[in-house]
């Protein structure tokens, strides 16, 4: 016999032996007996229903009275269009700088700016002459947006444009 087959047996024998003892001690600690557990049982006494006194409710029916609905009159949106071709000078002879030029307006109505020029505007309150007056602003209002404000105080509002001065419009507010 070769020697590599004498190592052969010897690894083949080993294995068995190391099975045989994985075997024997799985089984030496396997519980053969089923854990039963048996309910331990007490005696108890019914609990014995008692009566409780029920109280006695009283229902007071009070009219309902309600106060007159008023009517409050729903806030509107004012539209405004800046028309193409008004930065160029010359819609302020025909007062055509914006459409409409001159508007009057409720406490609480909003008004909308909308711009179908192909060129920037602004809305801002105040007039060329004098400035802003600070009560609104829109900043530049590009091409096809729009510029909203809602009026919450009575009184005459002039605004202007002051990329293009020649652009002025007022809001009265009633």
């Amino acid at each position: 016999m070769a020697g590599i087959d004498k190592i052969a047996i010897v690894f083949s024998i080993a294995i068995v032996v190391v099975g045989v003892g994985f075997a024997f001690y799985a089984s030496s600690t396997q519980n053969e007996a089923p854990n039963t557990y048996a309910p331990v049982i007490t005696r108890t006494e019914k609990p014995i229903m008692q009566e409780t006194p029920q109280e006695e409710k009283i229902v007071v029916k009070t009219p309902v009275v309600t106060a007159p609905v008023v009517e409050t009159p729903r806030s509107e949106t004012v539209n405004i269009i800046i028309p193409t071709g008004t930065s160029s000078p010359g819609c302020e002879t025909s007062n055509k700088c914006f459409s409409p030029a001159s508007i009057t307006i409720n406490v609480g109505d909003t008004v909308e700016w909308k711009n179908s020029d192909t060129t920037p505007h602004t809305i801002t309150s105040g007039s060329p002459s004098d400035g802003p007056s600070g009560v609104f602003d829109s900043s530049l209002i590009k091409s096809g947006n729009s510029f909203e404000f809602t009026f919450n105080e009575s009184g005459s509002y002039d605004y202007f444009d002051m990329i293009h001065p020649w652009m002025v419009g007022s809001v009265s507010v009633n």
